[in-house]
C-alpha cells in the first residue's frame, strides 16, 4: 500500500502534566483533515476532524486511508529503562514518529548552521553536542590555524563515544 502524504503543520507545544503536548493541524495528502491534541495527561492523543472543509467526504476518505496504511506497518521495537520490546504501530505512534522524524530535521538544520561558525563535539546520532565557537566563519581561518585548533579540540575532548560531529571540515581541507 502507498504511503499517504502525511504532515503536521501549525505545531505547538506546550509543557503539560506529564510531559510535552502538541496542538497541530495534520494534512493527509494536501487536505486539512485532523486537529491533533495531545494535552500531555499521560494519555493518548484525541483527534478532531476538520468539519469545516469544503468537502467532508474527501476529509473522511483521506483519514481512512492513512489509518488503512497505519494497519498495514510493522511493530515497531521501543525502549523503556533497560527493556526493549514491541509495539504495533498505531495513530498515536504513527503521529509521534512524524513529530520526532520533524524534531530531528529541525536539531539538523541547527548543528548545520553551528558548524559554518563552530566545531560541534558529541556522541554521533545523539541530540546532545556542545560547541566551540571561532565567531567567525571556519572557511575565513587559516588553514594551518583551524586544523591546530580541530587537532586540540579533539585531543581534549574526543573520548568515551564523543567525536568531532562538523561534516564541513574536510572541504576546507582540515583532517579531524
Amino acid at each position: 500500500m502507498k504511503k499517504p502524504n502525511v504532515q503536521l503543520k501549525n505545531v505547538k507545544t506546550f509543557r503539560g502534566m506529564e510531559g510535552i503536548g502538541i496542538n497541530a493541524d495534520l494534512y493527509i495528502n494536501g487536505v486539512k483533515c485532523l486537529f491533533v491534541i495531545d494535552d500531555a495527561n499521560g494519555g493518548g492523543m484525541t483527534y478532531e476532524e476538520n468539519i469545516r472543509h469544503k468537502d467532508p467526504e474527501l476529509v473522511k476518505a483521506n483519514i481512512k486511508l492513512m489509518d488503512n496504511y497505519i494497519a498495514t506497518l510493522p511493530e515497531q521495537k521501543s525502549i523503556y529503562g533497560d527493556k526493549t520490546f514491541s509495539v504495533k504501530v498505531d495513530r498515536d505512534i504513527f503521529i509521534n514518529n512524524i513529530l520526532v522524524e520533524m524534531e530531528n530535521k529541525k536539531n539538523q538544520k541547527k548543528m548545520e548552521k553551528l558548524m559554518q561558525t563552530c566545531v560541534l563535539i558529541g556522541i554521533p546520532n545523539s541530540d546532545r553536542y556542545s560547541y566551540f565557537n571561532f565567531k567567525r566563519p571556519l572557511s575565513t581561518i587559516p588553514r594551518t590555524t583551524l586544523q591546530t585548533q580541530v587537532t586540540l579540540i579533539k585531543m581534549k575532548n574526543c573520548k568515551n563515544g564523543i567525536e568531532i560531529l562538523n561534516t564541513n571540515l574536510q572541504a576546507l581541507g582540515i583532517n579531524v
